[in-house]
């Protein structure tokens, strides 16, 4: 991976079907490795799915899967879905429109950098959550030192007026991007247990689906295991799994 393929935003991925269907495919793979293989019998909630390509790809193991995204224009004419078990739903991540503990699995992927509140969030999944129930958590990590919706280094460092100004300067658009550290996202998910992947990955990229993300710099998952520690305060992004640690613990 060169410097500029960190250096290049991430508009338009979204719509990039490839990119979209790797990444399901390492969210499938580490829910598989989590919950014994078997998904068939479970069902799936995304939350922030965008256009709806990775709901669609994990919507083939999962019993039924419901996609919520509160910007209606990315859906675009999704709530009514061809595919048996699959539904889309305009909807807000702070107000899950789902009754309490209905859901057997949570999938929040680079989503919780954009609402306006991590804390309503993180309650409304642990709220959703059935008994036993798993999510599996990305975004970005605010240390690490390129801002990957933009790909301006530092811009999430500055203040939030500068940034917002800069983005604008820079033709990047409006930005809307709320990064935590990784200390802060650990404070804010006080509620659950946290299980990081992101070691596994690095170590494993091909079971993890994930050696295309890391393109020339998979040499890092051979480093030694004390080294690799040490760094992963620094890496672009977290992968977890989260279980709620009881009922009625609230976030941060």
């Amino acid at each position: 991976m060169s410097l500029a393929r960190w250096l290049r935003p991430s508009a338009g991925r979204l719509e990039d079907r490839a990119l979209r269907v790797r990444k399901a495919n390492k969210i499938l793979a580490v829910l598989t490795e989590e919950l014994g293989g078997d998904l068939a019998n479970l069902t799936c909630l995304d939350v922030g799915c965008s256009a709806g390509l990775i709901t669609e790809r994990l919507a083939q193991r999962f019993r039924l899967t419901v996609g919520v995204e509160l910007d209606a224009n990315a859906l675009a004419g999704r709530e009514r879905s061809d595919a048996i078990g699959l539904y889309f739903i305009c909807g807000d991540g702070e107000r899950l429109p789902l009754q309490d503990h209905s859901v057997d699995v949570v999938i929040c992927a680079q989503v919780y950098e954009h609402v306006g509140d991590t804390r309503r969030l993180f309650a409304e999944i642990d709220r959703v959550l059935a008994p036993g129930g798993v999510c599996f958590f990305s975004g970005p990590n605010k240390w690490f030192p390129i801002e990957m919706h933009t790909g301006l280094p530092l811009l999430h460092w500055l203040p939030r007026p500068w940034a917002v100004a800069l983005s604008r300067r820079l033709g990047r658009g409006e930005y809307d991007v709320r990064p935590l550290t990784i200390g802060a996202l650990r404070r804010r998910l006080y509620a659950f247990e946290i299980k990081d992947y992101t070691l596994a990955m690095l170590r494993e990229p091909q079971t993890y689906s994930c050696a295309d993300e890391l393109g020339g710099l998979a040499w890092i998952g051979s480093l030694p295991g004390w080294l690799l520690k040490w760094l992963l305060p620094l890496t672009p992004n977290v992968n977890w799994i989260l279980r709620p640690k009881g009922a009625g613990h609230g976030c941060l």
